[in-house]
């Protein structure tokens, strides 16, 4: 099972992003547009995957994700931003996509983050 933790706060690239990801191999997924909110759906449910933009309606991804690693440990990543230079800390082995990304890149990058079932 893959469940997978968008955050993203523009709501119509987060569910072409849910697409996306549901087509290549996500099992469920989550949406979160905001910092705490991320960190709470990953808290009650812990992601297998996060994709997540840079700037949020409250917060960053990349704090986003430094809290959900300091609860519930790491967990693989990938950030896709129109703002690359604002993606700090990113964290070991995040990748990092640029906007706008391709949807068969996106797509790719993210089978390499699946964890094998």
């Amino acid at each position: 099972m893959c469940h997978v933790l968008i955050i993203e706060n523009d709501w119509l690239l987060a569910d072409h992003v849910a697409q996306l990801v549901e087509r290549a191999g996500a099992t469920s997924i989550d949406l979160a547009g905001a910092e705490d909110e991320a960190v709470a759906m990953a808290i009650a449910r812990p992601p297998s995957v996060i994709v997540s933009d840079v700037l949020l309606t409250a917060g960053t991804g990349p704090a986003a994700v430094g809290r959900i690693a300091a609860r519930i440990g790491a967990c693989p990543t990938m950030f896709v931003t129109g703002t690359p230079d604002l993606c700090a800390p990113r964290g070991a082995g995040a990748l990092l996509l640029v906007k706008p990304v391709d949807d068969d890149r996106l797509v790719a990058a993210f089978r390499t983050l699946v964890p094998p079932s």
